[in-house]
């Protein structure tokens, strides 16, 4: 009878592990999702891409298509952060070209929590684009 008390305990001791092991995979914080916002103007279709949205210099990538889905190739796109709440404006960044259409600007300056707008230049040769996309940055 006494060699079936301590096979009880481990069982019991081992679903405790399993019962702790499955909570903490369950509350354990995963990574944010990125933050994927769209605009667009008579010209253009934007997609805006932040991968970890934070306080700080975040990356930014920039998708640009003409209205029928087509990259626009050769463009230059600068953005610029605005707090408008307290009147902040960061410095404009050239965002690089990083494939068709597509653009990256490494280090947009986000200094504090709160309603944000990323100013987007869009100059495509034929046709220069200003777009606001609207942001929140929590803390």
């Amino acid at each position: 009878m006494s060699a079936a008390f301590p096979r009880g305990r481990a069982l019991a001791a081992a679903a405790a592990v399993i019962v702790v092991a499955v909570i903490g995979w369950l509350v354990w914080p995963s990574p944010p999702e990125p933050v994927v916002l769209k605009t667009g103007t008579p010209q253009h279709l934007v997609t805006v891409t932040i991968d970890s949205l934070r306080l700080g210099d975040t990356a930014v990538d920039i998708a640009v298509t003409d209205r029928d889905g087509a990259p626009v190739d050769h463009a230059a796109v600068r953005i610029q952060a605005n707090q408008p709440l307290m009147g902040h404006a960061g410095t404009p960044v050239q965002a690089a070209a990083s494939g068709p259409g597509r653009f990256h600007a490494a280090s947009v300056p986000l200094m504090m929590t709160g309603p944000w707008e990323l100013r987007l230049l869009i100059d495509a040769h034929n046709a220069v684009d200003q777009v606001t996309v609207p942001l929140w940055v929590g803390g």
